[in-house]
């Protein structure tokens, strides 16, 4: 009986390795990794929002859309947007301050900017470029919450 039992367990040990090597071997699929965005302001669609790689701001756009009154001009369009970025676009105002053109005294209509703050933003201009409104937050002494307060007023 021992020997009848062996000799079933090598056949079914047998039977069970060829048929596993019969077998295409599973490739685990993996998935891409949902890349999102937060979008805030002016957007038809705000909130976070699932992005594939490589997309630019024109494409973002083109998926979720812009209310009547955006101020489209503070997006750099043809630059590609990153995971995990937060992108606000105000609402059209009238006498937006160009972070790119401004002058010293047009920086100094920002609440709580003044002689310094506002040539801060100008040095800062003359090494780097702005290329997002968030940039603001690179200069010295404008942190995440006065740029919340300015965001509304500034244009690139």
């Amino acid at each position: 009986m021992k020997k009848l039992k062996f000799i079933a367990f090598i056949l079914l040990s047998i039977v069970s390795m060829i048929y596993s090597y019969r077998q295409p071997a599973k490739m685990d699929q993996t998935q891409e990794k949902a890349l999102y965005i937060t979008l805030e302001g002016a957007f038809k669609k705000t909130g976070d929002f699932a992005i594939k790689e490589g997309m630019t701001m024109r494409d973002v756009i083109k998926e979720v859309g812009i209310k009547k009154n955006a101020n489209i001009d503070t997006l750099p369009l043809e630059r590609s947007v990153t995971a995990e970025q937060t992108i606000y676009l105000p609402y059209k105002r009238n006498g937006l301050i160009s972070l790119n053109h401004g002058t010293r005294e047009d920086f100094k209509k920002l609440s709580g900017v003044g002689e310094k703050m506002a040539q801060r933003i100008i040095d800062y201009r003359k090494k780097n470029r702005f290329n997002w409104i968030e940039d603001l937050m690179n200069v010295p002494g404008i942190g995440e919450k006065r740029f919340l307060n300015y965001r509304d007023y500034i244009c690139l």
